[in-house]
């Protein structure tokens, strides 16, 4: 069953490759539409990117992965607008698929180049603005986070499991992150304990941890901060998140 289930994945990946030139032809045609004011182009032009993302996780393609959530994250962040400037980012985001689309079948392919490009177009396309990732999966709390982090002025990146947290933490940077310690799956300390390990853009991201949880965390890991709900979280937690973020 499991040789089985391997030629399965084998072939479903051959034909993502396939067909993923004319996957990010199709992506482009929708920023071009959104520029001429199609109605539904943005819907249309999330819901592709979305997609992408989860296939290049599924198989194993993190390039297409890291394009993707950052591509994402800037269409989440309201920066695109049919402006020729705005739009432009939006297709240099496709023109990097396009380039990994080239090299995509290659046993040896090299990605280094895109990725650089990859940074320097999430600095020009989302510029001068923190980036937070927060992991809550309480809605109420949630606002109550969101409220206080944006009055920083920053851009708020959402998550409310550990493992989505964890696998866009590995593909997109972020100035800080700020999360309940119990999550439905993947505990933080976990996530952090990941991070530490990792080789990736937030191996040494600053930790705001929100919980009353008096379990001691190891010292390696790192933690900027604890921060207890109680009757002074909101300006503590302001005052953290600030003071982390101006020391940047």
């Amino acid at each position: 069953m499991n040789a089985e289930f391997g030629i399965l994945l084998s072939q479903l990946r051959d034909e993502f490759v396939a067909e993923f030139p004319e996957r990010c032809d199709a992506l482009e045609e929708c920023v071009l539409a959104f520029e001429k004011g199609q109605e539904g182009a943005f819907d249309d032009m999330y819901r592709r990117v979305h997609s992408l993302k989860g296939s290049g996780s599924q198989f194993g393609l993190s390039i297409v992965t890291s394009i993707c959530h950052q591509f994402e994250s800037f269409l989440s962040s309201g920066a695109l607008t049919t402006d020729s400037l705005s739009t432009s980012f939006a297709l240099s985001y496709v023109d990097l698929l396009k380039q990994v689309a080239e090299l995509i079948g290659s046993e040896n392919a090299n990605y280094h180049e895109i990725e650089r490009s990859l940074e320097e177009l999430r600095k020009s396309s989302m510029p001068a603005r923190a980036s937070v990732l927060l992991i809550e999966p309480s809605p109420s709390r949630r606002k109550l986070c969101q409220g206080v982090l944006n009055s920083l002025g920053v851009r708020v990146v959402v998550q409310e499991r550990g493992m989505t947290a964890l696998e866009q933490m590995l593909h997109e940077p972020f100035d800080l992150l700020v999360a309940a310690r119990e999550l439905p799956d993947l505990n933080t300390v976990a996530i952090v304990s990941a991070l530490r390990e990792s080789n990736g853009r937030n191996k040494n991201i600053p930790v705001i941890l929100v919980s009353s949880n008096s379990s001691p965390i190891p010292a390696h890991l790192i933690i900027n901060a604890v921060l207890a709900r109680d009757a002074q979280f909101i300006p503590n937690l302001a005052q953290a998140a600030g003071a982390i973020l101006q020391a940047k």
